[in-house]
């Protein structure tokens, strides 16, 4: 039995595990494709163009506004797209995880890592498209990285919350579906944050996005330096999302097996 406990956890030994099946993931997403990996490339420019068709004209205050939607729509789709597949991956692979000593968490992590590596392939339009609009690189916009890494850590915790529930009520992802609209309305992507009325700022504050977003276009779209409050508040969201995310995961652990 505890030969058994110790296999299950995740450990470094578990490397080679992950990165395979990150990359199986990857191949799965665009299996039977044509396109292949391109279909990262052009989702975003797709989406760009019914933005600027739509929102260009309605936001003549924002400028740039192919380089402001844009910033948002890549980090709304990796919010978006991993949260989905992380919130499945117990489920989905319930079969391995009762036959075989797997570590539960790895498949999670595995659906992580194949999103940025989408996310990573997303920056090229974005960045072709920075150019294109006059921007050059400086030393700030080398703070991406850990704005990403901050980020990555929320939607895994969120993800790694919602799978571990999932595994006991079915409607956990029909209900994150259903969601998922709403909070894309609620962010900031397509129209300005100024265009939200002051008394009703608060509100939009409470939304986690509403805070990453407002940083990688910070970094991104202005070139500015964060302040240590923006800094703050996003750390403090990642660490709370993680350590929700662990504890539900740690806590539901056990019933796993008689669930899937």
């Amino acid at each position: 039995m505890a030969s058994t406990t110790r296999s299950t956890r995740l450990g470094r030994a578990h490397t080679p595990l992950l990165l395979a099946l990150a990359w199986k993931n990857v191949r799965l997403r665009y299996k039977s494709s044509m396109l292949g990996f391109v279909w990262t490339l052009l989702n975003p420019l797709i989406f760009l163009g019914i933005f600027l068709l739509i929102f260009s004209n309605a936001f003549p205050q924002v400028p740039n506004y192919a380089v402001f939607a844009l910033t948002g729509l890549v980090f709304w789709s990796f919010f978006a797209t991993v949260s989905g597949h992380v919130l499945g991956a117990l489920v989905e692979n319930a079969s391995i995880l009762k036959s075989l000593a797997v570590p539960p968490l790895a498949f999670p992590l595995g659906q992580l890592l194949a999103g940025l590596f989408n996310l990573l392939l997303s920056f090229v339009p974005l960045a072709a498209i920075l150019v294109w609009f006059g921007w050059r690189p400086a030393p700030q916009h080398l703070l991406i990285v850990p704005a990403t890494a901050l980020f990555a850590l929320f939607v895994f915790g969120i993800g790694l919350c919602l799978c571990a529930l999932n595994v006991f009520f079915r409607d956990i992802g029909l209900l994150w579906n259903a969601l998922l609209p709403a909070f894309f309305y609620l962010t900031p992507i397509a129209y300005p944050p100024d265009l939200v009325p002051e008394r009703l700022r608060w509100i939009a504050e409470l939304n986690p996005l509403y805070h990453f977003i407002a940083l990688v276009r910070s970094i991104l779209v202005e070139g500015a330096m964060p302040t240590t409050g923006e800094w703050g508040t996003v750390v403090f969201l990642a660490t709370v999302a993680m350590a929700v995310g662990l504890l539900v995961h740690r806590w539901l652990r056990k019933g796993y097996v008689a669930n899937y």
